[in-house]
């Protein structure tokens, strides 16, 4: 068995940039375990613990589902808490053009993952990066409050690919392989 998801990655700078919004709300306390720079990524579908019979199957409905969905250029425009930003379980920035075409894309890879008999996805999907999550709401108030706050520059973003990924979890946190990727189609 093999943990996976599908996902949307991030190119280099918008890590990078991430990585610095990160170590600006490290500085504001609060017991959070923030995600590294380099993990972050747009879940389209969460698979979990999958038979390695089906990795190939798998890599061929990407295949076929970039096969009809473009690129999408978009921005990070925002920064939020789930349930909100008061009191956080989970620490995120939001995308918000082109919200559309993404939504498309992932409903079209929960129906491909569908037709190999993964259960529906419980969570509708949202397009957003997670930062962090909190373990611990206890000494929040100094972060909640900064990022009540924060006004966040928009940074430009484009999506280009869908990629496999096999999550290993360790103690020192996920790490994440790329099995597959496949590009969307050009603008």
């Amino acid at each position: 068995m093999m943990r996976l998801f599908i996902a949307l990655p991030l190119e280099k700078n918008v890590e990078e940039e991430l990585g610095r919004i990160i170590s600006t709300l490290k500085q504001k306390g609060g017991s959070v375990k923030w995600v590294k720079p380099e993990n972050i990524h747009v879940t389209l579908r969460f698979l979990g613990d999958t038979d390695e019979d089906l990795v190939d199957k798998i890599k061929s409905e990407i295949d076929a589902a970039v096969a009809s969905h473009h690129q999408v250029p978009t921005s990070i425009s925002t920064l939020g808490g789930f349930p909100n930003l008061r009191r956080p379980r989970v620490i995120w920035v939001g995308i918000e053009k082109n919200l559309e075409m993404l939504r498309k894309m992932a409903k079209d890879v929960e129906h491909r993952m569908r037709s190999l008999r993964f259960e529906k996805e419980k969570k509708s999907f949202k397009a957003h990066l997670t930062l962090g999550r909190v373990r611990n709401p206890k000494g929040l108030e100094g972060l909640a409050e900064f990022m009540e706050g924060y006004s966040l520059e928009e940074i430009p973003l484009l999506f280009d690919r869908i990629v496999l990924f096999k999550s290993t979890l360790t103690p020192q946190g996920p790490i994440y392989e790329r099995l597959h990727e496949a590009k969307l189609l050009a603008q």
